[in-house]
Protein backbone atom coordinates (compact mmCIF):
# COMPACT_ATOMS: atom_id res chain seq x y z
CA UNK A 1 0.00 0.00 0.00
CA UNK A 2 0.99 3.13 -0.71
CA UNK A 3 0.37 6.46 1.63
CA UNK A 4 2.10 9.02 -0.69
CA UNK A 5 0.01 10.36 -3.52
CA UNK A 6 1.22 11.81 -6.74
CA UNK A 7 -1.15 14.47 -7.93
CA UNK A 8 1.00 15.42 -11.17
CA UNK A 9 -2.21 13.64 -13.27
CA UNK A 10 -4.90 15.60 -10.61
CA UNK A 11 -7.91 15.81 -12.79
CA UNK A 12 -10.08 18.89 -12.48
CA UNK A 13 -12.08 19.79 -9.07
CA UNK A 14 -15.16 19.31 -10.81
CA UNK A 15 -15.00 15.57 -12.33
CA UNK A 16 -14.77 13.90 -8.96
CA UNK A 17 -17.06 16.14 -7.37
CA UNK A 18 -20.17 16.19 -9.67
CA UNK A 19 -20.21 12.47 -9.02
CA UNK A 20 -19.64 12.39 -4.95
CA UNK A 21 -22.16 15.27 -4.41
CA UNK A 22 -24.77 13.56 -6.06
CA UNK A 23 -24.36 10.38 -4.15
CA UNK A 24 -26.40 12.16 -0.72
CA UNK A 25 -29.76 13.56 -3.39
CA UNK A 26 -29.88 10.18 -4.80
CA UNK A 27 -29.88 7.87 -1.32
CA UNK A 28 -32.72 10.76 -0.04
CA UNK A 29 -34.65 9.94 -3.33
CA UNK A 30 -34.23 6.39 -2.47
CA UNK A 31 -35.52 6.66 1.33
CA UNK A 32 -38.37 9.36 -0.45
CA UNK A 33 -39.77 6.65 -2.48
CA UNK A 34 -40.03 4.40 0.62
CA UNK A 35 -41.21 6.90 2.46
CA UNK A 36 -44.21 7.70 0.31
CA UNK A 37 -45.43 3.96 -0.20
CA UNK A 38 -44.79 3.09 3.54
CA UNK A 39 -45.45 -0.92 4.31
CA UNK A 40 -45.93 -1.70 1.14
CA UNK A 41 -42.94 -1.07 -0.46
CA UNK A 42 -41.65 -3.70 2.63
CA UNK A 43 -44.39 -6.37 1.52
CA UNK A 44 -41.55 -8.09 -0.42
CA UNK A 45 -38.05 -7.51 -2.09
CA UNK A 46 -40.10 -7.42 -5.73
CA UNK A 47 -42.91 -4.45 -4.94
CA UNK A 48 -42.06 -1.42 -7.47
CA UNK A 49 -41.08 0.81 -4.51
CA UNK A 50 -38.60 -1.66 -2.90
CA UNK A 51 -36.84 -1.98 -7.10
CA UNK A 52 -37.01 1.81 -7.41
CA UNK A 53 -35.85 2.45 -3.63
CA UNK A 54 -32.62 0.07 -4.49
CA UNK A 55 -31.40 0.50 -8.00
CA UNK A 56 -31.83 4.66 -6.64
CA UNK A 57 -29.04 3.67 -4.11
CA UNK A 58 -26.95 1.10 -5.97
CA UNK A 59 -26.90 3.58 -9.42
CA UNK A 60 -27.62 6.50 -8.06
CA UNK A 61 -25.73 6.61 -4.73
CA UNK A 62 -23.18 3.90 -4.70
CA UNK A 63 -22.50 3.47 -8.64
CA UNK A 64 -21.77 7.23 -8.56
CA UNK A 65 -19.53 7.44 -5.48
CA UNK A 66 -17.34 4.99 -6.62
CA UNK A 67 -16.66 5.75 -10.02
CA UNK A 68 -16.30 9.26 -8.74
CA UNK A 69 -13.66 7.78 -6.53
CA UNK A 70 -12.08 6.27 -9.12
CA UNK A 71 -11.80 9.32 -11.44
CA UNK A 72 -9.72 10.76 -8.18
CA UNK A 73 -7.50 7.72 -7.19
CA UNK A 74 -6.57 6.06 -10.28
CA UNK A 75 -4.32 9.21 -11.20
CA UNK A 76 -2.84 9.95 -7.45
CA UNK A 77 -2.44 6.52 -5.80
CA UNK A 78 -1.87 4.66 -9.22
CA UNK A 79 -0.51 7.43 -11.45
CA UNK A 80 -3.15 6.51 -14.06
CA UNK A 81 -4.39 9.54 -16.04
CA UNK A 82 -8.08 9.12 -17.33
CA UNK A 83 -9.60 11.30 -20.03
CA UNK A 84 -11.88 13.76 -18.59
CA UNK A 85 -13.61 14.74 -21.24
CA UNK A 86 -16.24 11.67 -20.99
CA UNK A 87 -17.11 12.70 -17.29
CA UNK A 88 -19.55 15.32 -17.69
CA UNK A 89 -21.81 12.82 -20.56
CA UNK A 90 -21.47 9.91 -18.26
CA UNK A 91 -22.36 11.92 -15.37
CA UNK A 92 -25.72 13.03 -17.08
CA UNK A 93 -26.31 9.60 -18.97
CA UNK A 94 -25.88 7.69 -15.16
CA UNK A 95 -28.29 10.68 -13.50
CA UNK A 96 -30.84 10.86 -16.35
CA UNK A 97 -31.05 6.76 -16.74
CA UNK A 98 -31.46 6.07 -12.86
CA UNK A 99 -34.32 8.24 -12.40
CA UNK A 100 -35.70 6.36 -15.72
CA UNK A 101 -35.02 3.47 -14.15
CA UNK A 102 -36.87 4.49 -11.05
CA UNK A 103 -39.78 6.03 -12.89
CA UNK A 104 -40.53 2.80 -15.15
CA UNK A 105 -40.83 0.20 -12.08
CA UNK A 106 -43.13 2.81 -10.30
CA UNK A 107 -45.18 3.34 -13.29
CA UNK A 108 -44.64 -0.32 -14.91
CA UNK A 109 -44.23 1.74 -18.25
CA UNK A 110 -41.94 -0.11 -20.89
CA UNK A 111 -40.93 3.40 -22.80
CA UNK A 112 -39.43 4.31 -19.44
CA UNK A 113 -37.41 0.91 -19.13
CA UNK A 114 -36.29 1.69 -22.79
CA UNK A 115 -35.10 5.05 -22.23
CA UNK A 116 -33.23 3.80 -18.66
CA UNK A 117 -31.69 1.50 -20.90
CA UNK A 118 -30.79 3.60 -23.80
CA UNK A 119 -28.61 6.01 -21.60
CA UNK A 120 -27.66 3.95 -18.72
CA UNK A 121 -25.65 0.98 -20.84
CA UNK A 122 -23.90 3.21 -22.97
CA UNK A 123 -22.65 5.74 -19.81
CA UNK A 124 -21.72 2.11 -17.86
CA UNK A 125 -19.97 0.67 -21.02
CA UNK A 126 -17.91 3.92 -21.44
CA UNK A 127 -17.10 3.97 -17.68
CA UNK A 128 -15.73 0.35 -18.51
CA UNK A 129 -14.11 1.30 -21.15
CA UNK A 130 -11.73 4.35 -20.07
CA UNK A 131 -11.06 2.55 -16.67
CA UNK A 132 -9.85 -0.87 -18.67
CA UNK A 133 -7.39 1.01 -20.97
CA UNK A 134 -5.78 2.83 -18.29
CA UNK A 135 -5.80 0.17 -15.93
CA UNK A 136 -3.28 -2.50 -18.25
CA UNK A 137 -0.75 0.65 -18.06
CA UNK A 138 2.12 0.53 -15.65
CA UNK A 139 0.75 2.15 -12.27
CA UNK A 140 2.36 3.26 -9.44
CA UNK A 141 4.43 0.72 -7.31
CA UNK A 142 2.50 0.17 -3.75
CA UNK A 143 -0.85 0.36 -5.61
CA UNK A 144 -0.69 -3.27 -6.58
CA UNK A 145 -2.93 -4.71 -4.37
CA UNK A 146 -5.60 -1.88 -5.04
CA UNK A 147 -5.49 -1.96 -9.24
CA UNK A 148 -6.05 -5.84 -8.93
CA UNK A 149 -9.61 -5.54 -6.63
CA UNK A 150 -9.90 -2.51 -9.19
CA UNK A 151 -10.05 -4.91 -12.21
CA UNK A 152 -12.06 -7.56 -10.81
CA UNK A 153 -14.53 -5.38 -9.87
CA UNK A 154 -14.81 -3.68 -13.06
CA UNK A 155 -15.40 -6.75 -14.50
CA UNK A 156 -18.17 -7.78 -11.98
CA UNK A 157 -19.91 -4.21 -13.21
CA UNK A 158 -19.60 -5.63 -16.80
CA UNK A 159 -21.45 -9.09 -16.20
CA UNK A 160 -23.56 -6.63 -13.57
CA UNK A 161 -24.13 -4.82 -16.72
CA UNK A 162 -25.51 -7.32 -19.06
CA UNK A 163 -27.17 -9.07 -16.80
CA UNK A 164 -29.20 -6.05 -16.07
CA UNK A 165 -29.75 -5.17 -19.65
CA UNK A 166 -31.59 -8.48 -20.17
CA UNK A 167 -33.67 -7.98 -17.25
CA UNK A 168 -34.68 -4.30 -18.35
CA UNK A 169 -35.27 -5.80 -21.74
CA UNK A 170 -38.15 -7.95 -20.11
CA UNK A 171 -39.40 -4.68 -19.00
CA UNK A 172 -38.89 -2.52 -22.03
CA UNK A 173 -39.85 -5.37 -24.56
CA UNK A 174 -42.10 -7.59 -23.00
CA UNK A 175 -43.71 -9.17 -26.01
CA UNK A 176 -40.70 -10.60 -26.98
CA UNK A 177 -40.90 -14.23 -27.28
CA UNK A 178 -36.94 -14.79 -26.76
CA UNK A 179 -36.99 -11.92 -23.57
CA UNK A 180 -40.20 -14.01 -21.86
CA UNK A 181 -37.89 -17.35 -22.52
CA UNK A 182 -35.37 -15.84 -19.75
CA UNK A 183 -35.34 -17.05 -16.13
CA UNK A 184 -36.60 -14.43 -14.50
CA UNK A 185 -35.68 -14.95 -11.15
CA UNK A 186 -32.40 -16.63 -11.08
CA UNK A 187 -30.88 -13.19 -13.47
CA UNK A 188 -32.41 -11.45 -10.51
CA UNK A 189 -30.75 -12.95 -8.22
CA UNK A 190 -27.08 -13.18 -9.79
CA UNK A 191 -27.70 -9.69 -10.93
CA UNK A 192 -27.71 -8.61 -7.18
CA UNK A 193 -25.04 -10.71 -6.51
CA UNK A 194 -22.47 -9.45 -8.87
CA UNK A 195 -23.92 -5.79 -8.11
CA UNK A 196 -23.72 -6.01 -4.60
CA UNK A 197 -20.86 -8.70 -3.78
CA UNK A 198 -18.97 -7.85 -7.04
CA UNK A 199 -18.99 -4.32 -8.02
CA UNK A 200 -19.67 -2.75 -4.86
CA UNK A 201 -18.12 -5.27 -2.36
CA UNK A 202 -14.81 -5.88 -4.65
CA UNK A 203 -14.63 -2.14 -4.95
CA UNK A 204 -14.88 -1.50 -1.07
CA UNK A 205 -12.05 -3.66 -0.58
CA UNK A 206 -10.01 -3.00 -2.86
CA UNK A 207 -10.47 1.17 -2.47
CA UNK A 208 -9.91 0.24 1.57
CA UNK A 209 -6.65 -0.76 0.87
CA UNK A 210 -5.18 2.15 0.18
CA UNK A 211 -7.42 4.72 2.15
CA UNK A 212 -8.50 2.97 5.48
CA UNK A 213 -4.22 2.73 6.45
CA UNK A 214 -4.40 6.72 5.08
CA UNK A 215 -7.06 8.52 6.64
CA UNK A 216 -7.60 6.44 9.29
CA UNK A 217 -3.80 6.03 10.40
CA UNK A 218 -3.79 2.45 10.29
CA UNK A 219 -1.34 -0.22 9.83
CA UNK A 220 -1.36 -1.53 6.27
CA UNK A 221 -3.46 -4.38 5.44
CA UNK A 222 -1.52 -7.54 6.06
CA UNK A 223 0.19 -9.39 2.81
CA UNK A 224 -1.85 -12.95 3.41
CA UNK A 225 -5.39 -10.44 2.83
CA UNK A 226 -4.26 -8.20 -0.17
CA UNK A 227 -2.46 -10.92 -1.47
CA UNK A 228 -5.09 -12.92 -3.49
CA UNK A 229 -8.92 -12.09 -1.62
CA UNK A 230 -10.61 -9.92 -4.16
CA UNK A 231 -9.60 -12.44 -7.00
CA UNK A 232 -10.60 -15.59 -5.40
CA UNK A 233 -14.09 -13.83 -4.07
CA UNK A 234 -14.60 -13.05 -7.93
CA UNK A 235 -13.99 -17.04 -9.35
CA UNK A 236 -16.59 -17.25 -6.23
CA UNK A 237 -18.96 -15.29 -8.42
CA UNK A 238 -17.94 -16.94 -11.58
CA UNK A 239 -18.93 -20.65 -9.50
CA UNK A 240 -22.14 -19.78 -7.80
CA UNK A 241 -23.42 -18.38 -11.66
CA UNK A 242 -22.43 -21.40 -13.36
CA UNK A 243 -24.50 -23.27 -10.44
CA UNK A 244 -27.58 -21.84 -11.40
CA UNK A 245 -27.41 -23.58 -14.29
CA UNK A 246 -27.10 -26.82 -13.10
CA UNK A 247 -29.91 -28.93 -11.65
CA UNK A 248 -31.38 -27.82 -8.77
CA UNK A 249 -29.96 -30.62 -5.67
CA UNK A 250 -26.35 -30.25 -7.27
CA UNK A 251 -27.00 -26.50 -7.78
CA UNK A 252 -28.59 -25.81 -4.23
CA UNK A 253 -25.43 -27.33 -2.68
CA UNK A 254 -22.89 -25.90 -5.05
CA UNK A 255 -23.94 -22.63 -4.11
CA UNK A 256 -24.36 -23.41 -0.21
CA UNK A 257 -20.68 -24.09 -0.56
CA UNK A 258 -19.73 -20.74 -2.37
CA UNK A 259 -21.88 -18.74 0.16
CA UNK A 260 -19.86 -20.23 2.90
CA UNK A 261 -16.47 -19.26 1.33
CA UNK A 262 -17.76 -16.02 0.46
CA UNK A 263 -19.02 -15.08 3.23
CA UNK A 264 -15.34 -16.70 5.02
CA UNK A 265 -13.72 -14.12 2.86
CA UNK A 266 -15.45 -11.19 3.29
CA UNK A 267 -16.14 -11.89 6.65
CA UNK A 268 -12.29 -11.66 7.39
CA UNK A 269 -11.92 -8.52 5.02
CA UNK A 270 -14.29 -7.57 7.93
CA UNK A 271 -12.69 -8.87 10.87
CA UNK A 272 -9.78 -7.67 9.88
CA UNK A 273 -10.33 -3.81 9.00
CA UNK A 274 -11.98 -4.03 12.40
CA UNK A 275 -8.99 -4.70 14.05
CA UNK A 276 -6.85 -2.15 11.95
CA UNK A 277 -9.30 0.71 13.40
CA UNK A 278 -9.18 -0.36 16.91
CA UNK A 279 -6.04 0.19 16.71
CA UNK A 280 -5.21 3.15 14.93
CA UNK A 281 -2.73 5.48 15.39
CA UNK A 282 -4.89 8.05 15.96
CA UNK A 283 -7.00 7.09 19.20
CA UNK A 284 -9.88 9.43 18.97
CA UNK A 285 -12.55 8.07 16.73
CA UNK A 286 -13.83 10.45 14.19
CA UNK A 287 -17.39 10.25 12.59
CA UNK A 288 -15.45 8.52 9.59
CA UNK A 289 -13.88 5.84 11.85
CA UNK A 290 -17.34 5.13 12.99
CA UNK A 291 -18.96 5.12 9.06
CA UNK A 292 -16.46 2.27 8.87
CA UNK A 293 -17.21 0.52 11.77
CA UNK A 294 -20.81 0.87 11.02
CA UNK A 295 -19.80 -0.69 7.35
CA UNK A 296 -18.14 -3.51 7.83
CA UNK A 297 -20.17 -4.32 11.14
CA UNK A 298 -23.25 -4.59 8.87
CA UNK A 299 -20.98 -7.07 6.88
CA UNK A 300 -19.97 -9.06 8.87
CA UNK A 301 -23.92 -9.58 10.31
CA UNK A 302 -24.72 -9.98 6.40
CA UNK A 303 -22.04 -13.35 6.14
CA UNK A 304 -24.15 -14.71 9.29
CA UNK A 305 -27.71 -14.03 7.82
CA UNK A 306 -26.66 -15.57 4.61
CA UNK A 307 -25.82 -18.37 5.94
CA UNK A 308 -29.43 -19.30 7.60
CA UNK A 309 -31.08 -21.91 5.82
CA UNK A 310 -33.10 -19.99 3.45
CA UNK A 311 -35.49 -23.16 2.23
CA UNK A 312 -37.09 -22.23 5.79
CA UNK A 313 -36.85 -18.60 5.49
CA UNK A 314 -39.19 -15.88 6.29
CA UNK A 315 -39.89 -13.37 3.46
CA UNK A 316 -38.14 -10.90 5.55
CA UNK A 317 -35.10 -12.59 5.23
CA UNK A 318 -33.91 -11.44 1.81
CA UNK A 319 -35.23 -7.39 2.90
CA UNK A 320 -33.08 -7.93 5.80
CA UNK A 321 -30.29 -9.19 3.87
CA UNK A 322 -30.45 -6.22 1.39
CA UNK A 323 -30.74 -3.56 4.44
CA UNK A 324 -27.66 -5.06 5.77
CA UNK A 325 -25.74 -4.72 2.81
CA UNK A 326 -26.89 -1.94 1.00
CA UNK A 327 -27.87 0.75 3.80
CA UNK A 328 -25.74 -1.03 6.26
CA UNK A 329 -22.49 -2.02 4.26
CA UNK A 330 -22.46 0.08 1.08
CA UNK A 331 -24.25 3.63 2.36
CA UNK A 332 -21.74 3.13 5.38
CA UNK A 333 -18.75 3.39 4.16
CA UNK A 334 -19.84 5.79 1.25
CA UNK A 335 -21.01 8.09 4.15
CA UNK A 336 -17.90 7.68 5.69
CA UNK A 337 -15.34 8.28 2.29
CA UNK A 338 -17.42 11.42 1.30
CA UNK A 339 -16.18 12.96 4.34
CA UNK A 340 -12.95 12.20 3.73
CA UNK A 341 -12.44 12.82 0.28
CA UNK A 342 -14.55 15.55 -0.48
CA UNK A 343 -12.93 17.97 2.45
CA UNK A 344 -9.61 16.26 1.25
CA UNK A 345 -10.11 17.81 -2.26
CA UNK A 346 -11.65 21.27 -1.49
CA UNK A 347 -8.63 21.49 0.71
CA UNK A 348 -5.81 20.39 -1.53
CA UNK A 349 -7.41 22.80 -3.99
CA UNK A 350 -7.57 25.61 -2.20
CA UNK A 351 -3.78 25.31 -0.61
CA UNK A 352 -2.59 25.24 -3.96
CA UNK A 353 -4.31 28.13 -5.33
CA UNK A 354 -4.53 30.50 -2.52
CA UNK A 355 -1.82 33.22 -1.57
CA UNK A 356 -0.34 31.51 1.56
CA UNK A 357 -1.04 28.05 0.66
CA UNK A 358 -1.89 25.59 3.98
CA UNK A 359 -1.45 28.95 5.99
CA UNK A 360 -4.67 30.63 4.37
CA UNK A 361 -6.93 27.34 4.50
CA UNK A 362 -8.45 25.74 7.04
CA UNK A 363 -7.27 22.25 8.20
CA UNK A 364 -9.19 19.21 6.45
CA UNK A 365 -11.12 18.60 9.47
CA UNK A 366 -12.02 22.10 9.72
CA UNK A 367 -13.97 21.63 5.92
CA UNK A 368 -17.04 20.10 7.45
CA UNK A 369 -17.59 21.20 11.10
CA UNK A 370 -17.01 17.40 13.27
CA UNK A 371 -20.30 18.16 15.55
CA UNK A 372 -22.44 18.13 12.31
CA UNK A 373 -20.83 14.79 10.98
CA UNK A 374 -21.33 13.56 14.37
CA UNK A 375 -25.18 14.22 14.07
CA UNK A 376 -25.32 12.79 10.82
CA UNK A 377 -23.95 9.56 12.28
CA UNK A 378 -26.66 9.48 14.80
CA UNK A 379 -29.26 9.72 12.35
CA UNK A 380 -27.54 6.72 9.95
CA UNK A 381 -27.12 4.89 12.52
CA UNK A 382 -31.52 5.08 13.79
CA UNK A 383 -31.91 4.90 10.15
CA UNK A 384 -29.99 1.90 10.28
CA UNK A 385 -31.81 0.21 13.06
CA UNK A 386 -35.14 1.47 12.21
CA UNK A 387 -34.84 0.01 8.60
CA UNK A 388 -33.86 -3.67 10.20
CA UNK A 389 -36.91 -3.75 12.14
CA UNK A 390 -38.74 -2.20 9.02
CA UNK A 391 -38.28 -5.84 7.57
CA UNK A 392 -39.89 -7.54 10.28
CA UNK A 393 -42.94 -5.12 11.20
CA UNK A 394 -43.20 -2.81 8.37
CA UNK A 395 -46.82 -1.69 9.17
CA UNK A 396 -45.83 0.26 12.17
CA UNK A 397 -42.01 1.25 11.12
CA UNK A 398 -42.00 1.49 7.70
CA UNK A 399 -42.86 5.13 7.30
CA UNK A 400 -40.53 6.07 10.64
CA UNK A 401 -37.37 4.58 9.01
CA UNK A 402 -37.99 5.88 5.77
CA UNK A 403 -38.41 9.41 7.18
CA UNK A 404 -35.11 8.91 9.29
CA UNK A 405 -33.02 7.91 6.21
CA UNK A 406 -34.20 10.64 4.39
CA UNK A 407 -32.91 12.81 7.18
CA UNK A 408 -29.44 11.31 7.54
CA UNK A 409 -29.17 11.99 3.68
CA UNK A 410 -30.14 15.51 3.68
CA UNK A 411 -27.86 16.59 6.63
CA UNK A 412 -25.21 14.85 4.66
CA UNK A 413 -25.89 16.55 1.51
CA UNK A 414 -26.17 20.20 3.44
CA UNK A 415 -23.09 18.99 5.57
CA UNK A 416 -20.88 19.01 2.09
CA UNK A 417 -23.11 21.48 0.48
CA UNK A 418 -21.27 23.52 3.85
CA UNK A 419 -18.11 22.47 2.51
CA UNK A 420 -18.55 23.51 -1.12
CA UNK A 421 -19.79 26.82 -0.43
CA UNK A 422 -16.64 27.44 1.83
CA UNK A 423 -14.41 26.72 -0.57
CA UNK A 424 -16.60 29.03 -2.99
CA UNK A 425 -16.01 31.98 -0.50
CA UNK A 426 -12.89 31.03 -0.19
CA UNK A 427 -11.67 30.62 -3.92
CA UNK A 428 -13.53 34.21 -4.21
CA UNK A 429 -11.42 35.74 -2.29
CA UNK A 430 -8.20 35.14 -4.03
CA UNK A 431 -7.91 38.37 -5.97
CA UNK A 432 -8.29 40.19 -3.24
CA UNK A 433 -5.74 38.07 -1.62
CA UNK A 434 -3.19 38.42 -4.39
CA UNK A 435 -3.78 42.61 -4.44
CA UNK A 436 -2.85 42.79 -0.99
CA UNK A 437 0.39 40.33 -1.31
Amino acid sequence: MQRALNFEHNPALSLPLRFLLCAPLFAALAAAVLLWQGADAFASRWTPAMLAATHLLTLGCVSMSIIGALLQLLPAVAGIALPQAWGRTVHAGLCGGTLLLAAGFLSGRPALFALALALLIPSLLVVLARCAVGLWRQHAAGASAMMAAIRVALAALAVTTVLGALLGSQFAWPGGAALRALPLIPLTDLHAIWGLLGWAGLMVIGVAYQVVPMFQVTETYPDWLTRGLTTWLFLLLVAVSIASRLEETPARHFTQAAMALGAAGYGAFAAVTIALLLHRKRPRSEPATQFWYASVGSLLAGCLVALLPWEAAEPALPLTLGVLLLAGFGLSVINGMLYQIVPFLLWYHLQTTLPGGCRSVPGVRKIIPEAWAQRQFGLHLAALALLLAACQRPELLARPAAGMMLASCLALAFNLGYALRLYRRLRGAIPDAAQAA
